[in-house]
């Protein structure tokens, strides 16, 4: 008499199959990789491999009805640059709406200068911009076993940059303090940056109303622990720089993907020297969370050079001599400045950032990047 498996052992064995076939695909590196995706995409941040944009950016100088004698505002012309191999910003067009008086060299790179006669009353003046550019976003998969030690930056670097520059204060008690207390001896250049990089995320706060004021120096901001985009990037320049890493402002504006306008902003750059030889340079904004990582969400137009009067120049791009008499007291000429998006236009290939692991707990709090204002 033939003999059959119960129905109860058949269940087991398929059960048996099936639990075989499962742990069989999991060791394929195709479903293993899917299943991390799937697990960790709560807690990964990406960003468009690259973005287009045309963007309109309005300056407006207003007599608020008093008698401007003359004035002159002034510009960089936004320009190409490569990093790491990648076209980082391509300028496809800028037209100017008037043409400035003139437009030529200045600290090595191109401005835009309009000179202007007297307005009076309600007269107002328009200065109108228009950029068509392409962003291509760069990360930098870099670690302290790759970076080589303070010892190893280019002298260019640091004859440049670690020095007392406008508002970056390095020589001062209460920055080399807190500096030494971050890196505590550390030499790693890699593992310098991380370190005030994880400090300020965790301690300086950004200010819950921004306002347009002077950018605070590095003292100011560590006094307070509060300070908005290009603050936390003077502060950490200082801190790097008293470190004995070159860190440098760059300075543009960036969009705002929620509220879909442009804003100004600031971050910083810094080099990062390899054992292998040669090095990069690298960029990070704290206040967004961008460590190592070039956003494709904004553009530079300025770059320190280590010369403070030239970053005082960029700030103060408005300068005019007016009638003090022909104002109430406490009211003078008018200058306002606000970017209008035409087109931002995101890649649909995304670029996955896996060096978020560090900043994960944080982003569980506030999952929302804080897109910030540069003053």
């Amino acid at each position: 008499m033939s003999t059959f498996p119960s129905r109860k052992t058949a269940g087991a064995l398929v059960a048996i199959v099936a639990i075989v076939l499962v742990l069989a695909l999991l060791l394929t590196p195709m479903v293993q990789s899917a299943l991390f995706d799937l697990i960790t995409s709560p807690f990964q941040k990406k960003v468009p491999a690259s973005v287009t944009f045309e963007v309109e950016r309005d300056i407006v100088v207003s007599a608020n009805g008093g008698t401007i004698i003359n004035f002159t505002l002034d510009a960089p012309v936004i320009p190409d640059f490569n990093e790491s191999g990648n076209h980082m910003q391509s300028v496809q067009n800028i037209s100017y709406y008037p043409e400035p008086s003139s437009l030529g060299p200045r600290y090595g790179v191109d401005w835009a200068v309009w000179y202007h006669g007297g307005l009076t009353g309600n007269e107002s003046l328009t200065v109108r911009m228009v950029y068509q550019m392409r962003i291509e976003a760069v990360v930098w998969h870099l670690d302290s076993s790759l970076s080589a030690n303070v010892t190893d930056l280019p002298h260019s670097l640091t004859d440049q940059y670690l020095k007392d520059e406008w508002k970056i204060i390095v020589n001062d008690p209460i920055v080399q303090s807190t500096a030494n207390n971050i890196v505590k001896g550390e030499t790693n250049v890699y593992s310098i940056l991380s370190a005030i990089n994880s400090w300020m995320v965790a301690h300086v706060r950004y200010p819950s109303e921004s306002e347009l004021a002077d950018p605070s120096s590095s003292v100011q901001t560590l006094q307070s622990m509060v300070g908005d985009c290009d603050d936390q990037a003077i502060l950490f320049c200082a801190l790097a720089r008293a470190s004995g890493v070159p860190a440098w402002l760059q300075l543009g504006a960036l969009y705002d993907t929620t509220a879909h306008e442009w804003v100004g902003h600031g971050w910083v750059q810094t080099y990062v020297p390899l054992k292998t030889g040669g090095g990069e340079k690298v960029a990070i904004d704290t206040v967004n969370r961008d460590f190592m990582i070039w956003n494709p969400n904004r553009f530079a137009e300025f770059t320190d050079d280590g010369n403070g009067e030239h970053l005082f120049d960029y700030y103060y791009s408005f300068n005019c001599a007016y009638e003090p008499s022909s104002y109430s007291a406490g009211e003078g000429p008018e200058y306002t400045e606000e970017f209008h998006s035409i087109v931002y236009s995101e890649s649909v290939e995304k670029i996955r950032i896996d060096s978020l692991l560090q900043f994960c707990i944080e982003d569980l709090v506030d999952m929302e990047l804080t897109l910030v204002k540069r003053s």
